[in-house]
């Protein structure tokens, strides 16, 4: 392909569950021509890439366009998505994960949406793909950086009405990654979108937005890194907290309160997943922090047990997390069905 419109990227690693899903929504996309599609295969252990390649011959047509990088060892998603950018020639570039799929007429819309505004960015809504059904998720682009950032970093305060961080519905401009060196950070593979759009949508000049989802994301797998609450998860999730901080404090964009409510946020999640040897680290993690300014976000099962952990009652605090589990998984087991 001598000009290549858009390259679309996909980590692979333990998905073959979705992988043909996703891969056949790509490849039966309504635009085709001048796109590349890279796939980073992770070190996969299952059929992700079996199963893959057995799709890619169904589409012959697209034989040249498609490609399959390879890395040596399991480095994450960051690292894979990261690969993928470096080898991608498109104009612009699209995320997907393994695990999710597009509408069929995604790339046409989007792309047309570029061309039309000369656009940095494209944004859309999208669909959260649940056990119950598909349920339309808006992505409003807000009037001020600020507001627009603010929606990202506490998005419970926003309703349905905030900006999501991921990637996977965003078309971005690959000279917006490179003139301002926007990176992937390898190792923090939960929290890695947060950090990158953040970035993206402060230097990007036009953003324009298209009123329609294509993007459904899958919220059943269990396997994905929104679902993995491991405590080095959390601490993945915390650090990309503070890469963002960090940035916004250089580019002098006041978003304090909000980041503050964030680190409670993650600091609460953390506590009431992590491993017993990991508990007293969260517990004494940002130690501004005041429970009762915050407590509205807790959970109101929640609230004495966490109550007890601000206060350095570990004990109370493990004894009553121990109740909760069994009766929280029950509880939902009964909701499901």
């Amino acid at each position: 392909m001598k000009n290549i419109a858009i390259t679309v990227i996909v980590p692979v690693y333990g998905v073959e569950r979705y992988i043909e899903r996703c891969s056949r929504s790509l490849f039966g996309q309504t635009l085709t021509d001048g796109v590349e599609f890279i796939f980073v295969n992770d070190c996969t252990k299952d059929r992700s890439i079996e199963l893959l390649s057995a799709c890619i011959e169904c589409y012959p047509q697209l034989r040249s366009q498609i490609r399959i990088i390879n890395h040596l060892r399991n480095r994450g998603l960051a690292a894979a998505r990261q690969t993928g950018l470096e080898a991608a020639q498109g104009e612009y570039i699209l995320h997907l994960d393994s695990d999710d799929y597009f509408e069929p007429d995604m790339l046409e819309v989007m792309y047309q949406a570029a061309l039309a505004k000369n656009a940095d960015v494209v944004v859309s809504d999208f669909f959260w793909s649940l056990k119950k059904g598909d349920f339309y998720q808006e992505c409003p682009l807000y009037g001020s950086q600020e507001s627009m950032f603010k929606s990202i970093i506490v998005p419970w305060r926003y309703g349905n009405k905030s900006v999501n961080p991921s990637l996977c519905n965003k078309l971005i401009k690959r000279s917006i990654y490179k003139e301002y060196n926007i990176t992937s950070v390898e190792g923090i593979n939960s929290g890695e979108d947060f950090i990158v759009t953040i970035q993206i949508l402060h230097h990007a000049a036009v953003i324009t937005k298209v009123d329609h989802a294509f993007v459904h994301y899958n919220k059943q797998n269990q396997g994905s890194y929104t679902h993995d609450k491991s405590s080095i998860n959390m601490r993945q999730r915390i650090m990309a907290t503070e890469i963002v901080a960090n940035f916004l404090s250089k580019k002098g964009i006041a978003c304090d309160e909000e980041l503050d409510e964030r680190r409670f946020y993650e600091k609460l999640l953390a506590i009431a997943n992590c491993d017993i040897d990991s508990l007293q680290e969260f517990i004494t993690m940002y130690p501004w922090l005041d429970y009762e300014k915050h407590k509205h976000l807790v959970a109101p099962y929640w609230r004495l047990p966490i109550k007890f952990a601000f206060q350095g009652k570990i004990g109370m605090f493990v004894f009553l997390r121990n109740l909760i589990f069994p009766i929280r998984k029950v509880y939902r087991l009964i909701n499901a069905n």
